[in-house]
């Protein structure tokens, strides 16, 4: 991989390869995934041979540019290979605030040192995305999704990553049908699916396997059991029971912010169904309801059930629910953003829907 590579790469590709070295001047890591980017940062540390006095990190929300600066300028006398790095984790405010100093210091290619920017947002329409992508390196560090309508998750590439991640980082050698029902009760949550492969070594035997009753009582633990008990508690319709276990996640010091992701996750798959149904028949054609849920992201073992909830809802009510969910992530990033607000716009979907 050559340091100089303009394409975006995702998370996935860049941590199954070498990095090259001397480092670029700069390296973006960016996306919802907090595991993926510091999994990023830590490969690429990890792969530059640099001692570790010649590594400094900066919070973001606090760092001037001129200690950042100063990192950069200044050679270090313990590392032989003469390079300097600086990690700006939480870097979204710290760029906002110092863009032009960054934009200045990228396009001056600086030799021997690397900064590199923990991001949560990074938007290809600015010129440092583009500085970045053309003299550094840029890293997409969120969960693969699918091109189709309303980008779901892609399940088979997170099925794949559970099973060369596994293997590589935790020596267990899963089934393609046991990396599925990783996905199925945790969702694309990769530092979680990563502890959960860490638990699951502890219970392999000596080639790596570990045997599908196992799997199926260990992976997700009941925080995660009882998240999905939530999401397949409101397509049955049953409030009280949704609600009660949402509770008893808020007791246990589960945020609203995080149970809906994985609630919305799992209910946007009724949404998509309902609208592959309706192109297929505006199109002329008719697609099996099992067969929309399935391409929805359901897995094959789940589609008696996903139908009956599916039909519950009904197609109206389950086409109105994307339109719920993405107004419901607008307000936890906005209006609803503190606990109670999160909690209170939560549990008013979890009505919508009795």
């Amino acid at each position: 991989m050559a340091a100089t590579k303009s394409a975006v790469q995702h998370a996935f590709e860049f941590l199954e390869a070498s990095v090259a070295t001397p480092l670029p001047p700069v390296v973006a890591c960016f996306g919802s995934d907090d595991f993926l980017r510091r999994s990023v940062i830590h490969h690429v540390i990890a792969s530059s041979g640099i001692e570790n006095e010649s590594i400094r990190s900066f919070d973001g929300d606090e760092s001037q540019w001129r200690d950042v600066h100063d990192q950069l300028a200044t050679r270090s006398l313990f590392d032989n290979l003469g390079g300097r790095v600086a990690v700006i984790r939480n870097a979204d405010k710290f760029i906002t605030k110092f863009r032009e100093q960054l934009e200045r210091w990228i396009d001056l290619k600086a030799a021997d040192c690397t900064l590199i920017l923990d991001i949560q947002t990074f938007p290809a329409t600015t010129k440092l995305y583009n500085l970045v992508s053309k003299l550094g390196i840029s890293v997409k560090c969120t969960p693969p999704q699918k091109s189709s309508w309303g980008n779901p998750p892609d399940d088979k590439a997170m099925q794949k990553w559970i099973l060369q991640w596994g293997s590589k980082k935790h020596r267990v050698e899963l089934s393609a049908s046991q990396s599925a029902l990783m996905v199925e009760r945790i969702g694309a949550v990769c530092g979680l699916i990563d502890c959960e492969l860490a638990k699951l070594a502890l219970f392999a035997d000596a080639k790596g396997k570990v045997a599908d009753e196992r799997v199926a009582e260990l992976v997700g633990g009941w925080r995660t059991q009882t998240a999905w008990e939530v999401a397949d508690a409101i397509a049955d319709g049953k409030v009280a029971v949704a609600l009660e276990q949402l509770e008893k996640l808020s007791h246990a010091g589960q945020n609203s912010i995080g149970l809906a992701a994985q609630v919305g996750w799992s209910l946007r798959r009724f949404g998509v169904a309902a609208r592959i149904v309706e192109i297929a028949e505006k199109s002329g054609t008719k697609i099996p309801l099992g067969m929309a849920l399935e391409k929805a992201g359901f897995n094959r073992f789940d589609l008696a059930k996903a139908e009956a909830r599916l039909r519950r809802i009904g197609r109206v009510r389950a086409k109105e629910l994307l339109n719920d969910l993405v107004r419901l992530e607008l307000q936890l990033k906005g209006s609803h953003s503190n606990e109670h607000r999160a909690r209170f716009a939560l549990e008013s979907l979890i009505v919508s829907l009795a």
